[in-house]
């Protein structure tokens, strides 16, 4: 239980705040926990009840539409590089199961880039709409469809880029205990005909790093969600997360600059959150412990304004779509393998 096996599980962080990042839409309308309403140690009463109302509310939507999303993310291995940045919108219909991602999504990518160590290739005007497990990708307007069964990776992936991490993403919190996180309520603002009050929740990295009960949860929730999309297993980490939070303490100073916030807008009169602001950065340099080691970087960013809650909003599969990977398949966005970038959580 080597220094490894620590390195290897904390990159499985990675997947665990891309995961409970996004936006608090349900998936399932039977299936959205309100698991994200802990108070803070420090935090006013006041402010944490809005944020508990808040996530009730949404919890209950059939319905909503994201604009002026905004995903970029940076993966930086310490021998390759990716990149990839999205703008567009999404509209988005609550499923009774959990199937997919839990919803019908209809996307548009009005601008969009991925940048790897083949190349950069542009993923601008290209839409998708996913119905259950089935995937739709148009690059020519809507005039016309290829569709393809989508697995659950390509899923995962899906998820990461529109802030939707399905059932495994309602449930995680990267806000959980009331000792590693604080609370900053920022000037209010005005938004969609009202206004808004502006949460700041940040995490204490030396506070969860040193909690091994709320840092064990964490990566059990990220291991049982992301860790088959990172090719990782108990196994081969040589540890449980149990035993692995135990003995994270010791990795802090090779943590620097690892930071993780999320920023909440409330809306004043009708208590719904109307947008999300998600920055997360992993940064783990290990050089000076061994020298041949190079220093990793993550970076994900996610926002977007949510809007038209509870619309009247439809979303059905294309007619005519014929069968082809599209923007699913070899050299999409997903990569024949449903790896983000054809490889970004890859060999």
């Amino acid at each position: 239980m080597k220094k490894w096996s620590l390195f290897l599980m904390l990159a499985v962080m990675l997947a665990a705040p891309m995961l409970a990042c996004g936006f608090p839409l349900p998936a399932g309308t039977q299936t959205m926990a309100v698991e994200k309403a802990v108070c803070a140690e420090t935090e006013a009463a006041e402010t944490c009840q809005a944020r508990q109302d808040a996530y009730q509310l949404m919890g209950q939507l059939q319905s909503a539409s994201v604009e002026d999303l905004q995903m970029s993310m940076l993966v930086d291995d310490g021998e390759t590089t990716t990149e990839i940045n999205i703008q567009g919108s999404f509209d988005y219909v609550a499923n009774e199961t959990a199937d997919g991602l839990g919803a019908s999504v209809h996307a548009r990518l009005d601008d969009g880039m991925i940048t790897d160590e083949d190349g950069t290739e542009s993923i601008s005007g290209v839409e998708f709409i996913v119905v259950g497990n089935e995937g739709y990708s148009s690059e020519d307007g809507g005039a016309s469809w290829q569709m393809t069964a989508l697995d659950e990776e390509t899923l995962t992936g899906l998820g990461f880029v529109l802030g939707l991490g399905g059932v495994e993403g309602a449930s995680m919190d990267m806000f959980n205990d009331p000792t590693t996180f604080a609370v900053t309520v920022g000037e209010p603002v005005e938004m969609n005909g009202q206004m808004m009050q502006v949460q700041t929740l940040t995490v204490d990295l030396n506070e969860l790093f040193l909690n091994a009960e709320a840092l064990g949860g964490l990566l059990e929730g990220s291991m049982a969600a992301g860790g088959e999309s990172l090719g990782m297993s108990e196994e081969d980490l040589g540890g449980d997360p149990a035993e692995m939070a135990m003995m994270a303490g010791m990795l802090l100073p090779f943590l620097q600059g690892t930071s993780f916030s999320t920023t909440l807008y409330i809306g004043a009169d009708d208590g719904y959150i109307h947008a999300v602001e998600d920055n997360y950065v992993f940064a783990m340099d290990m050089s000076a412990f061994d020298p041949e080691t190079g220093a990793m970087t993550m970076s994900y960013t996610l926002s977007g304004r949510i809007v038209n809650h509870n619309g009247a909003i439809a979303i059905e599969a294309p007619a005519g779509a014929t069968e082809g990977e599209g923007l699913f398949g070899e050299g999409g966005l997903f990569g024949s393998t449903g790896e983000i970038g054809g490889g970004l959580f890859g060999e």
